[in-house]
């Protein structure tokens, strides 16, 4: 019984092996049919690698050049070398290098010019203040930045506090403000002191 036993081990072994060796011809097979297949695709998985590294020793090279480029503008703001070397090399860092500048000095002649950025926060932000340092009811009317909505209607009520004839376009401009926003309080203050002249303070 314990033969028999063992004859069933070495066979059920002989058939495990004989699978094995089975699934090695098959693998070697399938080597040789397509080796070349194989060792271009480890070739191009390898030139992949090596290009994905160098960009990224590239990007971070020319981060710390952007970095060491603007520090030195931060330090000589009165050299133009620097800064000229920064539009140059990360124009919408420049523009807002020089929409900080420009908002510091309240310039509005470049607050005017940053207003057609490719930067889109600085471009968004320096038509508010271009318009607003400029008192230009106009250009805040027209300005379409949903984000600075209720800075922009609060500038206009603000700018119209002068004229004693506009107390309903100013109510108007406060009502759009709801309590949620952070410029409400401003708003509501607004709303309850009258504009210059004979105007009546908005109900």
């Amino acid at each position: 019984m314990e033969i028999k036993e063992n004859l069933t081990q070495v066979k059920e072994e002989f058939k495990s092996d004989e699978k094995l060796l089975e699934s090695a011809f098959r693998l070697e097979k399938f080597y040789n049919k397509y080796k070349y297949v194989l060792w271009a695709l480890v070739v191009l998985a390898l030139a992949w690698w090596g290009y994905t590294e160098l960009k990224a020793v590239q990007k971070d090279k020319k981060t710390q050049e952007i970095t060491a480029i603007y520090n030195e503008v931060l330090a000589n703001p009165n050299n133009t070398a620097p800064l000229e070397k920064l539009q140059e090399q990360a124009p919408e860092l420049a523009e807002l290098y020089n929409y900080a500048q420009a908002l510091k000095n309240k310039d509005t002649k470049t607050l005017d010019s940053l207003s057609h950025a490719k930067n889109p926060i600085v471009k968004a932000l320096a038509s508010y203040y271009a318009a607003s340092y400029g008192r230009d009811l106009k250009a805040l009317k027209a300005l379409n930045l949903p984000a600075l909505q209720d800075f922009i209607h609060l500038q206009q009520a603000y700018l119209l506090h002068n004229d004693p004839k506009a107390a309903q376009e100013i109510k108007a401009l406060i009502a759009t403000i709801p309590p949620t926003s952070g410029v409400y309080p401003i708003a509501s203050l607004l709303k309850h002191y009258p504009a210059t002249g004979t105007q009546k303070a908005a109900q």
